[in-house]
């Protein structure tokens, strides 16, 4: 009886996952009323990197659609709130978690305007006031909608917003790509240079995929063991901050490319080896914010005094929350580095390798696509662990 339980919720989850991909893609192909592809968007869209930021940062602004803002404003908010929370500002860090997320709701609401009000006046694509209006309002609604799906997948379904994102990197992508395996393959030794793509791709997916698995063992005793028992360790993962610079900060990317566009092709910004360092600092320094968001030093140091364990050498408290802060900016750096220099050039590589654009964000795609359906398989172990744990008890 519990196993065919578990195995209905689990139809039932997929199955409302799959409903909501369904009217997400709906979503994505309605164009909007009243607006229309003007110059100044075609130009944006074919000399920047704004699509590629936007359908990896859950919007779609390749297409007018009445998605095409969608989950970006949430994703601002999120790492407003994060910041606020790790610093402890205005009290941030007492609020409880409903009170998180209705300041979060509001905060993505508001966004959400901004955002609709920035594209449909930035990029011209309406002909009036009135229709500016009602253009916005349309943006607004249908950004909240597609938030509204992201939070009944995660209570219903599989994966949350990661599954709207991941299907927003594989179906944004996968036509740039086409295109430059084209061109790849109608140049002097094609089948060659093709070959040599795809053994790098795959040299690439199998170092993140070690390297996303990669942790520094921090060894622990407990004063309730026995001294004779092998120490705990705790993993501190070397690439934990990747997903949510790669999912949250890439709204903050698209800064340098929106700030090219404002200040005109002249401008300093508008020089895309001046955009790839600025987005690698940016994308360094967001790594180690949310490294430091998943693995608090001061939490951590706590939660040790609490549990009684300690690290050999180091006092309990203070003395361990210096020691795991230290600890942990040695051992982010390198991913910090390595997802600097990968998101910086999978964003704005495309202007510099011209018609092979599309073999610049093939690695950063594979990172980002590994990552998602890591955490998508990890919710789905969960939902299938009460079904294992039926058999197993069987069995004995």
């Amino acid at each position: 009886m519990i196993e065919k339980t578990q195995v209905k919720n689990l139809i039932n989850r997929v199955g409302m996952t799959l409903f909501i991909l369904a009217v997400y893609i709906l979503g994505c192909t309605v164009p909007v009323p009243l607006a229309r592809a003007s110059a100044t968007f075609r130009h944006v869209l074919a000399h920047s990197s704004v699509g590629i930021m936007s359908f990896m940062s859950g919007a779609n602004f390749q297409r007018l659609s009445l998605f095409m803002v969608g989950l970006n404003p949430l994703m601002i908010a999120m790492l407003i709130i994060q910041l606020l929370t790790m610093l402890r500002l205005f009290y941030f860090d007492t609020l409880s978690m409903n009170q998180l997320m209705k300041i979060q709701q509001w905060l993505t609401l508001a966004f959400a305007i901004i955002q609709s009000t920035a594209v449909t006046l930035g990029l011209n694509i309406t002909a009036g006031t009135l229709d500016s209006l009602a253009v916005i309002l349309m943006l607004t609604t249908g950004s909240m909608f597609v938030v509204w799906l992201g939070n009944m997948n995660m209570k219903f379904g599989i994966g949350g917003t990661i599954t709207l994102i991941l299907f927003n990197i594989i179906s944004g992508s996968f036509p740039t790509l086409l295109r430059s395996i084209k061109n790849l393959a109608q140049q002097a030794y094609g089948p060659l240079w093709l070959s040599l793509a795809a053994i790098a791709g795959c040299i690439v997916l199998v170092f993140w995929v070690s390297f996303n698995r990669a942790y520094y063992p921090l060894k622990m005793i407990n004063t309730s063991m026995s001294s004779h028992d092998r120490p705990i360790v705790l993993p501190i993962g070397l690439n934990m901050g990747a997903m949510m610079t790669y999912m949250v900060g890439m709204s903050l990317l698209m800064v340098p490319t929106i700030l090219a566009n404002v200040l005109g092709p002249e401008s300093l910004f508008a020089n895309p080896y001046f955009d790839m360092v600025i987005s690698g600092v940016l994308a360094f320094a967001l790594f180690y914010f949310f490294t430091f968001v998943q693995f608090d030093p001061k939490a951590q140091a706590k939660a040790m005094l609490q549990g009684n364990n300690y690290i050999l050498g180091v006092r309990p408290g203070e003395p361990t929350r210096k020691y795991l802060q230290h600890i942990l900016l040695h051992i982010a750096f390198v991913g910090a580095i390595l997802n600097a220099v990968q998101l910086s050039f999978g964003l704005l590589g495309g202007q510099v390798l011209g018609n092979f654009a599309g073999l610049a964000i093939i690695p950063m795609n594979m990172i980002m696509i590994v990552m998602f359906m890591q955490g998508i398989k990890d919710q789905l172990l969960v939902l299938m662990f009460p079904l294992k744990y039926e058999r197993l008890m069987k069995e004995e």
